[in-house]
């Protein structure tokens, strides 16, 4: 497996003011200095077979924050913002609002008249990154530090959309990280400034406008998660690690007022530690039933049921796990609905603790992608953290898979 580590660069004087800066340059703001000490704190640790960035100054100097060798990729500079480019938000709709949503929902128009479309961007910066990729050997990770426009064409390969965007904009310095296997990829996390607080901006802002904001945590480890097995609805405890995972997100994430179980166990006991009170239990919450596949590994499953997951999860066949378990899309109506059913907070996040195969389909199904059982997105981490914001368009997905409390966890 290969890891990518897609960085956008450092707050801007242009990001602050609100100023559209595609390929003009600028200096950093005396918040993106700040955010530049906490992405290099973060990754200071990480070693990373190389490091790639814009030519741009802003993502120059986010790379070199936390790395003394930066190659200099020039496809990976911002999407090219033609008439707009300078503007304020306020000042592109004002004069071209209609031309803006043409471009945003199309894809292939311009931007600003003169610049690249969306599609265009996309297409110079997935070849850009597949070349990457190419060259890297098994194994290994690599940085590449970038900008907010590309990332949104890298992103709606993963969380698409249809008509409007289901993900926020990409936070200053947040990490956005893919995996690649054979001929496969997968988004293993998303937006994650997890460096800078446990709440972004974004989760705030939404927050401050009145949106319930959903927690998605995913319980610690357990003993059938070392050893690869297939646990569905049988109900195993966290093992040492997985508690010590527990109480380190408590430690990062704090206790919250409105939290929400699934009945199993693992994720009970993971709920213990961000609950202020005894967590609501929700029968809704639980993982997919695996039918008689609990308990077991893929090659004992492969062994018994010769071919089935082949159907699966190759040919895209939707079956009963198990024979007597759920599909993918049972699981995804049930979970999808017990999150809709629930009571919301105000003011601060309505904490969900699950399972990371629940989690997945509930983020897919938000999404226009046509995956059978969410085979674009990794499964998220233990004890990993994912926000979505239930905004008057629908809902909109903050962050996936955030866990900076697992990097400086001791678990050996």
């Amino acid at each position: 497996m290969k890891e990518l580590y897609l960085i956008r660069h450092a707050e801007s004087a242009a990001n602050r003011d609100g100023i559209w800066n595609g390929r003009s340059d600028g200096p950093l703001s005396a918040e993106g200095e700040v955010q530049l000490d906490a992405l290099a704190a973060r990754l200071a640790d990480h070693r990373f077979s190389k490091v790639f960035s814009s030519p741009l100054e802003r993502a120059r100097l986010t790379a070199g924050s936390f790395s003394d060798e930066v190659e200099i990729e020039d496809d990976l500079v911002e999407i090219d913002l033609g008439e707009w480019d300078g503007l304020t938000t306020e000042e592109v709709r004002a004069g071209d609002d209609g031309l803006l949503r043409e471009a945003t929902t199309k894809r292939t128009v311009p931007m600003g008249r003169t610049g690249e479309s969306i599609e265009e961007a996309g297409e110079r910066v997935h070849n850009a990154i597949d070349k990457l990729v190419s060259d890297m050997d098994d194994g290994s990770s690599i940085a590449v530090v970038t900008h907010g426009g590309l990332l949104q064409s890298v992103l709606h390969r993963y969380l698409p959309g249809s008509g409007r965007r289901v993900h926020s904009f990409v936070g200053n310095t947040a990490i956005t990280k893919i995996v690649f296997y054979g001929d496969h990829s997968r988004l293993a996390g998303f937006n994650d400034s997890g460096h800078l607080g446990p709440r972004s901006h974004q989760i705030e802002a939404a927050l401050s406008d009145g949106m319930p904001v959903i927690s998605l945590i995913r319980h610690g480890q357990t003993k059938a998660n070392v050893e690869r097995r297939w646990q569905g609805q049988t109900d195993w405890d966290l093992d040492e690690v997985g508690y010590r995972q527990a109480e380190a997100l408590g430690q990062f994430y704090g206790k919250w007022e409105t939290v929400f179980s699934s009945p199993l166990q693992r994720a009970r006991n993971t709920a213990s530690f961000v609950a202020r009170s005894t967590p609501e239990i929700v029968d809704g919450l639980m993982e997919l039933h695996m039918g008689h596949w609990e308990g077991l590994t893929a090659e004992e499953i492969e062994e018994k049921w010769p071919g089935v997951l082949e159907e699966i999860y190759k040919k895209g066949v939707d079956k009963k796990r198990g024979e007597i378990g759920e599909s993918w899309k049972e699981l995804t109506t049930r979970f999808s609905g017990a999150v809709s059913g629930l009571t919301y907070a105000d003011a601060e996040p309505t904490v969900v603790v699950a399972h990371g195969g629940a989690i997945r389909s509930y983020i897919s199904s938000l999404t226009a992608t046509s995956d059978t059982y969410a085979e674009s997105l990794f499964t998220p981490t233990n004890t990993s953290v994912s926000h979505v914001a239930l905004t008057s368009d629908g809902p909109l997905i903050l962050d996936y898979a955030v866990a900076p409390h697992l990097e400086s966890l001791d678990v050996t």
